[in-house]
């Protein structure tokens, strides 16, 4: 089993490091900076500065990439995001069909005899399962962009803040869902995520959006909010059919199993909620769910709206 990491550590990470290094240092940069620029030590550096190009099948193409990193870096002072995204996106293209792919074959002869096509196949956004999983973060991403720059969605978060989780539509165990880790709080009367959401996160509501997956199929996310009056006759307002429970709980397939009980028959893909009321220390919880997180992000907003007005 040798994957074609193998020659991006080996070959190509090397390479790219070493070009880059010494396009800086003919503009002018220290040691230090270029240190600083590229996230690695000043001996590093060093190294790189006295390294022999590697792989020339990669030169053309690392050439290419550095002198436009190296402008970057000097003009423009990129975040890291940025330059790990460049770096990144000619990997994947030289493990398309190109050199990457072609050093890679010659190396592992086997692979050349089945023609293999593993790279193009996940890499070119054929393969349905890595796309699925994307569309799901994109979809979190919007809905966070939704909540995070409004005005009156800090009316619906409870004491123990919000959170959101979406998973698309062969989503069985936790960590098919991707949920917003440390939740969702509030930063001067602004929603803030401080940290981007991702796969396994937030058990507890993810918990709950795949118990209700068992009756509602059509629902792919989930968001915890106060439970308070006010947040309930808003979501009522948009017409959320909400699930009263009787008493407060906390765990997720208890909460399930007595939803379960009060189901309708209707199949229609209603905006849907379940009100866990409150007890001794405990504050009451609206759980919402929708067909996307976008729609819930949407659907908050509207709610907030409703309090405001």
């Amino acid at each position: 089993m040798r994957p074609p990491c193998e020659l991006v550590q080996r070959e190509y990470l090397p390479l790219v490091r070493s070009i880059l290094a010494n396009r800086l240092k003919d503009l002018g940069h220290s040691q230090n900076q270029i240190a600083e620029a590229m996230g690695i030590t000043q001996a590093a550096v060093s190294k790189y500065w006295n390294q022999k190009d590697g792989a020339q099948h990669l030169i053309p193409a690392v050439t290419e990439l550095t002198t436009r990193l190296a402008q970057e870096i000097a003009n423009n002072n990129p975040t890291s995001d940025a330059l790990v995204r460049e770096v990144c996106a000619t990997c994947m293209s030289l493990r398309i069909g190109s050199d990457l792919c072609i050093m890679h074959r010659e190396s592992v002869p086997s692979l050349g005899a089945v023609n293999c096509q593993i790279c193009s196949e996940l890499l070119s956004g054929s393969e349905p399962q890595l796309v699925s999983r994307a569309s799901v973060l994109s979809d979190l991403q919007e809905s966070l962009r939704i909540i995070q720059r409004s005005r009156v969605f800090s009316h619906l978060v409870p004491q123990v803040r919000a959170n959101l989780v979406a998973c698309n539509e062969k989503a069985i165990i936790l960590t098919d869902v991707a949920g917003i880790p440390g939740r969702i709080t509030l930063i001067e009367g602004r929603a803030r995520a401080l940290v981007g959401p991702r796969f396994g996160a937030s058990k507890h509501t993810a918990s709950l959006l795949l118990e209700m997956r068992n009756s509602w199929s059509h629902v792919r996310a989930c968001m915890c909010l106060s439970g308070r009056l006010e947040v309930v006759n808003a979501a009522k307002s948009q017409k959320v059919k909400i699930y009263e429970l009787s008493d407060s709980e906390s765990d997720p397939i208890r909460i399930a199993e007595s939803v379960k009980q009060k189901l309708s028959k209707s199949k229609s893909k209603l905006k849907i909620g379940i009100h866990v009321p409150g007890g001794l220390g405990v504050e009451p919880i609206l759980y919402i769910f929708g067909s996307s997180a976008t729609e819930l992000g949407e659907l908050c907003e509207e709610m907030g709206h409703r309090i405001v007005n």
